[in-house]
Parts: structure tokens; C-alpha cells; sequence
């Protein structure tokens, strides 16, 4: 009998963890969009324009709905090549690391949605312990870093591509409207403006339009900020292994626009999108 309940205790074990690695894998895997996956193809330019979409794991897409397939199923048929350039967790230091490689996909536009993380880290201890652990920062983030890195962004692409650049503020974090995590997004969006204004960049307002929709459509915000990793890694497991929409999981919730304190659902990736489009299309 002893035996019988080390082994059902050890297959439920090895179960858990090829659950746990799985969902890791698909929520890490790149985009097939990707600048990489972009440049080894070698596509043909003639008569399209390329627009690479920058930023953390709410442009990468694959724990948010990913507002940029949806830009691209709108500017396909237009001669658009749309790249998603988007990796989980970055803050705006890493994407400046890999500014080559954005680079090299020679862009027509570039649209940069950076800073979530970059406020995110700025809420507690653990959060910048987290952040300069596992995204491997040469210093402790704060705003006036992330103001620092976002300059040297716009002014690398300035400088080596052709391309038109817009930045977004960053989407509220949570949905509380007085809470201090969705205060941080406003200041963090601050600086994004700014920068944008000082760097000759196009500024796109996604907190502003966020938060008006939030302010018109009071939600319950049942959940408090301690629970934003264990709502994040929860709606990973439903999104992957029960195939639940990111709406759904939204819903389960209790957000109107967000599927947890951080990432979109299809409402908030459609305004993106919109956003988006509606930069491209000015003359």
C-alpha cells in the first residue's frame, strides 16, 4: 500500500511539473512575428512597409491579447509587414540591449509600449529584488532610469532608421482608480509623454484612454495588489492548459480591461490596435 501511494505521489509530481514546464514554455515561446524570425526569412519589401511593435509581454502577446496580430489582420491587406517585438518581462533597459536587432528589420514605423515593468518594480522591494534578479539590471530601476533608457531607444532609431516613431503611455496597472499601483502608471506615462514631446516622437495616450473608459464603466475591483502574481501565473495556467480566452479569464476576474494588474484582455488590445493604426494612417 506504501508503495502504491509513493507512486501515485510521484506521477502526480512529474504530472504537476510537465504541467508547470508546459505552460512556462508556450508563455515564453517568441512570437512567429518575431525581428529574428523576420530577418531569416528575407521577405520581399517591394511596395510594403514594415512596422515593428516594441515592448514587454503585453506586446509579445502570449499572456495578453495580442493587440498586435490584431493590428496586423487590419494592415495586411494594406502592404503592411507588421513584426511583433515584444519579449515577457522586459523593462525599457532591455530593450535597449537589443536595439540592433530592431534595428536591422530597417522599419517604416515603430510603435514602443515599454514602462509597465519598469513602474511595476517600483511598487515594493521584492518587485525591484525581482526585476534586477531575473531581467539581469546593472542597477536598481527607477524613473529616472527608465526616462534615461527610453531617450536612448527613440534616439538609437532615430538615428539608424528612417522610421516613425510613436510612444504609448502604459495601461493602468489594476483597475483601482485611487490605488498607488495605478498612480504609478500615470507618473510612469508622465515621463513617457515627455519624452516622446522632447525626443520629437508621436505620443499615443493608452493610460489616458484606459482610464477614461474605466472612469465611465466603475468596476468592482474585488482584488487587492497583493494578488497580482498569483492572479498572473493563475491565468497563465487557464489560458494554457484549459484554453480559456483572455477575456474569459478577465471576467473571471473581475476587470473590465485587464486579465490581471498588468496584462489586457481583447477590449484594451483593440484600442492598442486602433491606436496603432490610426498613427500609421496620418500623413
Amino acid at each position: 500500500m506504501k508503495k502504491r501511494i509513493l507512486a501515485i505521489t510521484g506521477a502526480l509530481a512529474v504530472l504537476c511539473a510537465g504541467i508547470y514546464f508546459y505552460g512556462a514554455h508556450m508563455a515564453q515561446r517568441l512570437p512567429d512575428n518575431s525581428p529574428a524570425a523576420f530577418l531569416k526569412s528575407n521577405p520581399d519589401r517591394t511596395g510594403k512597409k514594415v512596422v515593428v511593435c516594441v515592448g514587454d509581454s503585453i506586446t509579445h502577446g502570449r499572456v495578453s491579447h495580442n493587440y498586435v496580430d490584431m493590428t496586423a489582420g487590419k494592415l495586411s491587406d494594406r502592404g503592411f509587414i507588421v513584426v511583433n517585438a515584444g519579449v515577457n518581462s522586459e523593462l525599457a533597459y532591455n530593450v535597449l540591449s537589443r536595439i540592433d536587432e530592431i534595428i536591422r528589420c530597417k522599419p517604416d514605423y515603430v510603435t514602443i509600449l515599454i514602462g509597465t515593468n519598469d513602474a511595476n518594480s517600483s511598487l515594493s522591494q521584492e518587485n525591484t529584488a525581482r526585476a534586477v534578479k531575473n531581467m539581469k539590471l546593472p542597477r536598481t530601476p527607477d524613473r529616472d532610469w527608465f526616462a534615461e533608457n527610453l531617450a536612448g531607444i527613440c534616439r538609437r532609431l532615430k538615428a539608424e532608421t528612417t522610421a516613425r516613431i510613436a510612444l504609448l503611455s502604459i495601461p493602468p496597472i489594476g483597475e483601482a482608480l485611487q490605488s498607488p499601483p495605478l498612480t504609478a502608471s500615470i507618473e510612469y506615462s508622465a515621463v513617457i509623454r515627455d519624452i516622446a514631446r522632447r525626443e520629437g516622437c508621436a505620443y499615443l495616450p493608452l493610460n489616458e484612454k484606459m482610464i477614461s473608459y474605466l472612469k465611465e464603466n466603475p468596476g468592482p475591483s474585488s482584488h487587492s495588489y497583493s494578488e497580482s502574481q498569483s492572479l498572473m501565473y493563475t491565468g497563465i495556467f487557464k489560458r494554457f492548459i484549459f484554453g480559456s480566452s483572455f477575456d474569459t479569464i478577465a471576467e473571471d476576474n473581475g476587470f473590465l480591461l485587464l486579465t490581471d494588474f498588468l496584462h489586457l484582455n481583447g477590449r484594451a488590445a483593440g484600442m492598442v490596435a486602433e491606436m496603432i493604426i490610426e498613427f500609421i494612417g496620418e500623413k
